[in-house]
């Protein structure tokens, strides 16, 4: 029904152009047409991201101590491993000596425990001691071994803590402000000192949300990229930063988080982009433009030759006979310099791009193509507009 009072509403509205511009001549309406093209179209939706580093780390002391350098820039890049704060070393230098101290202390009791129970070995099968007697020897040498192990044990331990006094970089990034002064007194703990932050920015993540139904319309699009892997996906993903420059470099889809927000009602997705100068910062936002939908066999059609009435759209097509015919369509989206349609057109129709108002239903004109090229005309006859359609 929407489309039959779509039909007749275009009619009135050519049959009224017509009666109030009367024809100069009676020979065909020259008329510019366009080849409906059938195209695979890909469909793009924009949402508000938020950026945020490819990795992210806070950077805690793990053993407590007070702070004794600072060994990097603020704002600086540093690579994996640079050293970033070291930590006042020597009492772990002395905890250290201490359990070397120790250990050797323990072998040496491991291996006269050791060379007694040979000995006594030799004793007890010649049945010079009692099983007794060899028993409590053996107990001796593995007590003895056992504890140079744990005296082993704690010189790596203190090693390790003498090693957290010289704090690294987890990975290369851009390390920012420092948030502990040189002496201050630092340690792990739930209320440990956040030393500083660091951030990888090469590649950066573009994070935000899209809604349940957004998500089942991308679903089998989404399953195609997670099935790719990670190098081989296409970059399609643009972002329109604050001053609404677009980023020049595009990015691709990453991933889709697991489960739906059911506070929100939506699913957080992450794109990564390069930045290889560092431009783009965590906190950031920009419009993400991502595609969602591939059509294909779409109809595109010049933008000019889609006429609006009462909210509804239809474009006026020429048949082989070269007579107008309106056509009702739907708008789906603008594609280029074009939009795409849906309706009853089809690949190869031939649609009006102006001089709409000079036209009637039925009427025969005389196309011209936007390439130049124009279609055969009927005889002056057949193409006289008071034969065509009768005048109201």
């Amino acid at each position: 029904m929407r489309h039959i009072f779509l039909l007749v509403t275009a009619v009135g509205v050519l049959m009224s152009c017509s009666q109030k511009r009367a024809p100069e001549s009676s020979g065909p309406v020259t008329v510019t047409v366009a080849t409906v093209q059938s195209e695979n179209v890909t469909l793009t939706r924009t949402w508000v991201g938020l950026l945020n580093g490819f990795q992210n780390a806070e950077v805690r002391a793990q053993v407590t101590g007070y702070l004794l350098t600072q060994d990097y820039k603020e704002g600086a890049t540093v690579g994996a491993g640079e050293v970033l704060f070291t930590i006042d070393p020597r009492p772990f230098e002395a905890v250290l000596a201490q359990a070397q101290a120790d250990l050797l202390q323990k072998e040496a009791q491991a291996r006269l425990a050791q060379i007694t129970l040979d000995r006594q070995t030799q004793l007890f099968k010649t049945q010079v001691i009692s099983q007794q007697e060899f028993d409590t020897f053996t107990t001796n040498a593995q007590a003895a071994a056992a504890a140079a192990q744990a005296a082993q044990a704690n010189v790596q331990a203190a090693q390790v803590n003498l090693n957290y006094c010289t704090i690294r970089a987890p990975f290369a990034g851009v390390v920012g402000k420092a948030q502990a002064q040189i002496g201050d007194l630092v340690g792990p703990g739930g209320s440990a000192t956040v030393l500083t932050q660091i951030s990888q920015l090469d590649p950066i993540k573009a994070i935000f949300s899209i809604t349940e139904s957004e998500y089942l319309q991308a679903a089998p699009l989404i399953s195609h990229l997670m099935a790719m892997d990670r190098s081989a996906r296409k970059a399609e993903v643009t972002i329109t930063l604050a001053d609404g420059d677009v980023y020049p470099h595009k990015g691709y889809f990453d991933f889709v988080n697991r489960q739906i927000n059911t506070a929100t009602g939506s699913i957080q997705v992450e794109t990564l982009f390069p930045n290889p100068d560092n431009l783009l910062r965590p906190g950031l936002f920009a419009r993400v433009t991502a595609p969602v939908q591939v059509l294909e066999g779409a109809l595109v059609v010049p933008q000019q030759s889609v006429a609006e009435q009462q909210g509804s759209h239809f474009v006026v097509v020429v048949d082989a006979q070269n007579r107008v015919a309106v056509v009702p369509v739907e708008v789906v989206t603008a594609h280029g310099a074009g939009l795409v349609v849906q309706g009853s057109l089809k690949a190869g129709d031939q649609v009006v791009v102006d001089g709409i108002e000079k036209m009637r239903p039925g009427m025969v004109v005389n196309p011209q193509s936007l390439k130049a090229e124009t279609k055969p005309v009927p005889a002056p006859e057949e193409a006289t507009p008071e034969k065509a359609a009768p005048s109201s």
